[in-house]
């Protein structure tokens, strides 16, 4: 339900994400509940334990706390279901068994596959035309896009590490195709980013890792600044590119030490759906994080970056690549905006995340082990 219904059924209907990722993470809870054999309480302690879950709650908790002075009354149940969202993902991460069988693990290629499939085949028999609403807030077919630039790279990262790189190429062609036909808005620069970091990391993850870290923290921390030299350099009108940017060095000009304390939870989202912040306010996270949170909204999410990148480059070697190149799609997306600020897109990423988890723990011998004549009274099991 998890990797394949879910990767699907969004296609045709927007809403279904909501439903199924919860549903999918409860029956995996319960099962891990009654099959006491592939549990280990000492995940859960583990992963709140973990320096990139400390970072995420520091954020989670600067965001609660700043509902306080927020304007607006809807960042409230925002907040109640992007809080509880992730909660139910880190259980049910937390909760999976500690090896992956490969039965389990071929679910991923196999929904990321069949995704990518049904996305080309109704983008070229529906020739779907979007209005501004679609482009701002995303069509279902631009999601499932994304949900594919996200999960392809987990995806990959399954089948190479077990052999089968031809296969993980394909996959890697038909989710660049699919996305560049359904017209997904960031997924392609997503995947291209993604694709860099991959290169560069092949061989060497760990400086990658070291590398990818300081750079997304780097970006985060620095982005006002860079926002403040664009308003300096060109004060009224500047190029097309760098509007946006120009617009909130204008915003950080007239907030002042404003800025460092933010302006509370959802305070960009439901000024611009308000009226009260116009069209070209900035649709990335890490403005959105800027102005709601201030700074240390922005150091919790610069900090939670990094560590996420160190953990996942310390992953097995022929895997670690390709989880950096996910992490590098998602940060890509979160950049450019507009997924970033939707609820659905939490819930992506949080599928996302349990997708990370799940091939972390896979088993990935590429044959069955064989035992010495004599020894063993029954046959090896298969851990492939």
């Amino acid at each position: 339900m998890l990797f394949v219904i879910s990767l699907l059924a969004p296609i045709l209907a927007r809403q279904t994400v909501y439903i199924l990722l919860p549903v999918g993470a409860a029956l995996l809870l319960a099962s891990a509940l009654l099959s006491s054999n592939n549990y280990s309480g000492s995940s859960l302690k583990a992963l709140l334990a973990s320096p990139p879950v400390w970072a995420a709650l520091l954020l989670a908790f600067w965001a609660g706390v700043s509902l306080v002075w927020t304007p607006f009354e809807g960042p409230a149940e925002r907040f109640g279901k992007a809080a509880a969202t992730m909660a139910l993902v880190a259980a049910a991460a937390s909760f999976m068994p500690l090896r992956t069988k490969t039965s389990n693990l071929n679910l991923l290629p196999i929904g990321v596959a069949a995704s990518a499939v049904a996305l080309v085949a109704i983008t070229l028999l529906t020739a779907p035309k979007y209005s501004v609403e679609d482009i701002l807030d995303v069509s279902p077919l631009g999601r499932a896009g994304l949900g594919l630039a996200l999960l392809v790279w987990p995806a990959m990262g399954a089948l190479a590490v077990r052999g089968r790189w031809v296969m993980a190429g394909g996959l890697g062609l038909a989710t660049f195709l699919a996305c560049f036909l359904a017209g997904a808005p960031n997924a392609l620069p997503a995947l291209v980013g993604g694709g860099i970091v991959f290169g560069f990391a092949f061989g060497r993850a760990r400086a990658a890792s070291l590398a990818l870290a300081g750079l997304m923290a780097a970006v985060v921390l620095v982005a006002p600044l860079a926002a403040l030299a664009t308003q300096v350099v060109w004060p009224e009108h500047s190029p097309e590119f760098f509007k946006h940017l120009a617009f909130w060095g204008r915003m950080i000009a007239s907030d002042g030490p404003r800025t460092l304390l933010g302006h509370g939870f959802g305070a960009a989202t439901w000024g611009v759906l308000g009226g009260y912040l116009p069209p070209t306010t900035p649709r990335s996270l890490i403005f959105q994080i800027w102005f709601d949170l201030g700074a240390l909204g922005a150091a919790a999410l610069a900090l939670a970056l990094a560590r996420a990148s160190l953990a996942v480059g310390r992953a097995r070697a022929a895997l670690a690549p390709f989880l950096l190149g996910g992490l590098t799609a998602s940060f890509v997306i979160c950049l450019l905006g507009p997924a970033a600020e939707q609820l659905w897109w939490l819930t992506l990423a949080g599928l996302d995340a349990i997708a990370f988890a799940l091939v972390m723990r896979g088993q990935f011998r590429k044959r069955r082990p064989v035992l010495p004549i004599g020894l063993g009274a029954r046959p090896a099991d298969d851990a492939v």
